[in-house]
């Protein structure tokens, strides 16, 4: 039992490599650690006997989800948090079983392949090949299939051929791709402003105008610092901003810079998880496409979704609805596409490759967990796969810039 819990560790290294340097350090993680790393993750993946099947699954879904469950503890039901995550990880402990049922290589290739398409209830933050984010290898589907063969091919060397091994040497340099050393940004400045609200303190009332008075303190200093582009996070004033008395200045702030706010929008009896974008006094307001599983909306049938809903968050509690497109704006004739929180860690975001990326988090659900560095790394993920720079505001993590 203890090597398969060591071995599902050194499986899951590469994200709590980026969750170390990455935001404990707070310095670039080296790449050459992600690379070797993440190789070994594959190699594990390809050697680990089918009898180990469940309790290996089991612990590296514990070590990659434990998390999950924490944002229950803003409900009043604390007590759920360690039960919640032993669910999570025998879910994803049965896909990790059926990935490894045979110890054929040709199985554990197609196997490997075929786990970042499983998202159990929409969640699809399970991508082995973005283990390679922060690597010298390449991200593609191609580059991954090549990662692997080159992998297979070593394993089978010794009973085949030493000459082999040039091939397997081969493969692995295909699979390269050698970061670019030129980071291009719009030729104006941008503040990405972070705060550190605590989630139970966030949504008081009581609380709400130190808050706000202390992010128009931000954003005005901002100004003054000649900032022209400047970023809050995900909910950054926790109401219905356009019908607050906020709406109104923050227009007339923005005839100084454009600011990038997260809050809430009502339309009809509907809620909505929204940007909104302040340039020189207009407003475009952008609603959230892809609610986040569980914590935005109940990926159950209405019969389960509704009772569930109730139970935890009362009667007449705010559901969130989902907008249709994601909203994008321009700036001197650059384009930003805007996305919230989860959006930034799915594909669809990043649809037809856009230059700029604006996302704006919450991770205060989360605190003191790898769950920030988990979201920095798909993002990095899909950054490099689609060339896109990404700029990130957040509450309760860091704010960072993410370049292709």
């Amino acid at each position: 039992m203890f090597k398969n819990i060591a071995l599902a560790f050194v499986f899951v290294l590469p994200l709590y490599f980026v969750y170390f340097f990455e935001l404990i350090l707070k310095i670039d993680i080296p790449l050459i650690l992600n690379s070797i790393s993440g190789l070994l993750s594959l190699y594990i993946f390809l050697s680990i006997p089918k009898s180990s099947k469940f309790s290996f699954g089991f612990f590296i879904s514990l070590f990659w989800f434990y998390w999950v469950g924490f944002s229950f503890i803003y409900f009043g039901f604390a007590y759920l948090v360690p039960l919640i995550s032993l669910i999570v990880a025998c879910i994803y402990m049965f896909i990790f079983a059926f990935a490894l049922w045979f110890e054929n290589l040709l199985f554990r290739l197609v196997s490997l392949m075929l786990l970042s398409f499983i998202h159990p209830f929409g969640f699809d933050w399970m991508k082995i090949d973005s283990f390679f984010a922060y690597s010298y290898f390449g991200v593609s589907k191609e580059e991954f299939f090549l990662l692997i063969l080159s992998l297979i091919v070593f394993k089978i060397a010794p009973q085949i051929s030493k000459k082999l091994y040039p091939l397997s040497i081969a493969l692995l340099v295909l699979a390269l791709q050698i970061p670019s050393t030129t980071h291009i940004l719009p030729p104006f400045k941008i503040d990405l402003l972070h705060t550190n609200f605590s989630q139970d303190f966030k949504w008081q009332k009581e609380n709400a105008q130190k808050n706000i008075s202390l992010q128009l303190q931000m954003i005005r200093s901002s100004i003054q610092k000649g900032n022209q582009l400047i970023v809050l996070p995900e909910t950054a004033f926790p109401f219905v901003l356009h019908k607050s008395k906020y709406f109104s200045l923050l227009k007339t702030l923005s005839k100084d810079a454009a600011l990038v706010v997260g809050s809430i929008q009502k339309k009809g009896n509907q809620l909505y998880n929204s940007t909104y974008v302040f340039q020189d006094q207009i407003v475009q307001i952008f609603d959230k496409v892809i609610l986040a599983p569980f914590g935005e909306k109940i990926p159950l049938p209405n019969f389960l979704a509704k009772p569930l809903s109730q139970f935890f968050l009362g009667d007449g509690a705010p559901q969130f609805s989902a907008s249709t497109e994601f909203g994008e704006f321009t700036k001197e004739k650059i384009k930003f596409r805007s996305v919230i929180c989860y959006e930034g860690t799915h594909e669809l975001a990043y649809q037809n490759s856009p230059s700029y990326l604006i996302v704006i988090s919450n991770n205060a659900w989360f605190p003191y967990t790898i769950e920030p560095a988990l979201q920095k790394n798909l993002m990095k993920y899909y950054a490099k796969l689609y060339k896109t720079t990404i700029l990130h505001s957040s509450n309760g993590s860091p704010s960072f810039i993410i370049f292709p």
